[in-house]
């Protein structure tokens, strides 16, 4: 931990870590007060405060946390509120999702079902950012490693595509045993940019991150905890 915060700290390049904790309990029990949102507003991403840390819920449960246009504005905006007046002194960041599963990658139905409505969508997504040099769809994963406090990702459930980029930004990633992680992008004819591949070279030989992201191979959570 102390090494991983320095490196980033120094602007030095991060040294390999686990790209998956395994957390032996089933999903259920994983993260239980953190996945509880009886008090919260319904708003697509929760930011609540507890203590010194931040938990920060996507909350669409009953698309599995699918990625639409004004969810990845929401997960961008939560980013960004970590830095401001109302968090100040917080020391630490949890991710997680709602429901049954973390986040099930890109909402490719409601994109569909409007083509005119896609090509605006898709053009506000692939636009980049002139502060940032990402674009939308890649800041939802990249903005996590702006910020000066840890970023801990508690995964449960599926964890796919999108999802799977978002907590390539996090500094640890700690899943459930029952969780299930791909880069699908390529079941899709699609290039992973949401910057994941290069997250990805972080934490695991180029090969089998090749091997990843062109086969959208699907990796239980204990998997994932051996790749090296």
């Amino acid at each position: 931990f102390i090494g991983r915060m320095s490196g980033r700290l120094l602007g030095v390049g991060r040294p390999r870590a686990a790209l998956i904790r395994l957390n032996a309990r089933p999903a259920a029990m994983l993260g239980r007060r953190l996945l509880s949102s009886a008090a919260m507003p319904e708003e697509l991403v929760q930011v609540e405060r507890r203590g010194a840390v931040a938990i920060v819920r996507l909350n669409r449960p009953e698309k599995l946390n699918a990625l639409s246009l004004p969810m990845f504005r929401a997960i961008r905006a939560a980013a960004k509120s970590i830095n401001s007046p109302k968090l100040s002194g917080v020391r630490a960041v949890v991710l997680c999702g709602a429901g049954r599963s973390f986040c099930a990658g890109l909402d490719v139905k409601s994109l569909m079902r409007d083509p005119l409505a896609m090509r605006r969508t898709m053009a506000e997504l692939l636009e980049t950012n002139a502060e940032t040099g990402a674009t939308l769809a890649q800041e939802v994963g990249y903005l996590w490693r702006l910020l000066p406090v840890p970023v801990i990702a508690a995964v449960h459930g599926v964890c796919l595509g999108g999802g799977f980029q978002i907590v390539l930004g996090a500094d640890f990633r700690f899943a459930a045993a029952d969780s299930k992680f791909s880069i699908m992008e390529s079941k899709w004819g699609l290039v992973p940019d949401m910057g994941g591949t290069l997250a990805l070279r972080e934490l695991i030989p180029l090969d089998v991150a090749k091997e990843l992201a062109m086969t959208a191979r699907v990796l239980s959570a204990g998997e994932g905890h051996l790749l090296r």
